[in-house]
């Protein structure tokens, strides 16, 4: 039986022989003369005294004892998960291969529900594919109707859940109905950069059942590791034979794939539980504080590692912001959110000096 991902890949990718780079095609020996790598390593002050000293060579093609890592620590809630995982740089690298694997520039479209992340757009226009926008309901669900009629005529339907910027978290029963409708006709994606904060079950558990369903993560929030670059894709096998083809030949260096390696680790993962744990309670803590602030109309319910506030004031609360040295992000780009500011959070020192800075807004 076909595969929607293989209705959906257009014929050019089909076709598209991956480019085979020398750890792609791999092979064994003891002399390593096929990359084009110097022979020795060169040592450059400290640079070369990690626990790497083979910095000469390049890297796996995808580093799969980290994929496999992160497998495992997603199947510790999920249980066995019927998929391939590929890490990739950062979650935008996802976004951007499902755009240029399944969508042909100038005939398919994607569907984004704003406000949402802007990358899914971004990645879109970049490749000439058309974006249809389905607006949040008032309550930051989504309009599961009116994505049902635009699902026949789109490769890709993007969510974020925990969304961003928003910081809730999409109802459960909606994106198994929206999985249901699309199973003939479009690739479901769910972004989960921010589930760690969440209360909510992840979509994963949901794979199995649905094919066409693929998930994003990243080790840039909870584990607070954005400096590395490190995200994954899971998908079922479907429709990571086609995404396979367009890996970039090297996409993660070894000092990153090393550091990932250590986060998901027993201990790295119970380092990462505890400061997600602390993080949690700060936030929870600095939403009390700001109910007691006159210039703050509405604190939106938060299920990531931010708080999206909405303000009633006659100075700009970015700005102002922006002149006590503190920066925030300005949401007044999207209608819906005109006076909102997102707040990420940090130290509970960082917090209460946030804190008194907006005591004196006004």
């Amino acid at each position: 039986m076909q595969s929607l991902a293989s209705k959906l890949v257009p014929e050019a990718v089909q076709k598209l022989i991956p480019y085979q780079s020398a750890r792609r095609l791999g092979g064994s020996g003891h002399l390593w003369l096929n990359a084009n790598e110097l022979e020795s390593c060169y040592q450059y002050g400290d640079l070369s005294k990690g626990s790497n000293d083979h910095y000469n060579r390049y890297p796996d093609f995808l580093p799969h004892d980290t994929a496999q890592a992160y497998l495992n620590y997603c199947e510790q809630k999920t249980g066995k998960l019927d998929c391939e995982i590929v890490t990739l740089r950062g979650a935008d690298e996802a976004i951007d291969l499902l755009v240029r694997t399944f969508c042909k520039p100038g005939d398919d479209q994607i569907i984004i529900c704003p406000p949402t992340y802007g990358m899914y757009e971004f990645c879109a226009d970049s490749f000439a594919v058309n974006t249809c926008k389905i607006p949040l309901l008032e309550s930051f669900q989504l309009d599961v109707a009116q994505i049902k009629e635009q699902l026949p005529s789109s490769t890709l339907l993007f969510l974020c859940s925990p969304n961003n910027p928003t910081g809730n978290s999409i109802n459960e029963i909606d994106i198994i109905d929206l999985l249901e409708a699309s199973k003939d006709s479009t690739l479901v994606v769910i972004d989960e950069a921010y589930i760690e904060f969440s209360k909510h079950n992840s979509a994963l558990h949901l794979m199995n059942k649905y094919p066409h369903l693929i998930v994003i993560r990243t080790l840039s929030k909870a584990f607070g590791l954005a400096a590395i670059r490190c995200g994954f894709l899971l998908a079922n096998v479907s429709v990571m034979s086609y995404v396979k083809r367009l890996v970039a030949p090297y996409p993660i260096a070894d000092p990153s794939a090393e550091i990932a390696l250590k986060a998901l680790s027993e201990a790295g993962l119970k380092t990462m539980l505890k400061q997600t744990t602390d993080l949690i309670e700060v936030r929870d803590w600095f939403g009390l504080q700001l109910q007691k602030l006159s210039t703050i109309k509405y604190i939106y319910s938060s299920e990531t590692n931010f708080i999206l506030i909405k303000f009633n004031t006659t100075t700009s609360p970015y700005d102002y912001l922006v002149s006590q040295g503190i920066i925030a992000r300005n949401q007044a780009h999207e209608a819906v959110l005109n006076d909102c500011v997102r707040i990420t959070i940090g130290s509970k020192e960082s917090m209460i000096e946030t804190l008194n800075a907006l005591k004196n807004l006004n």
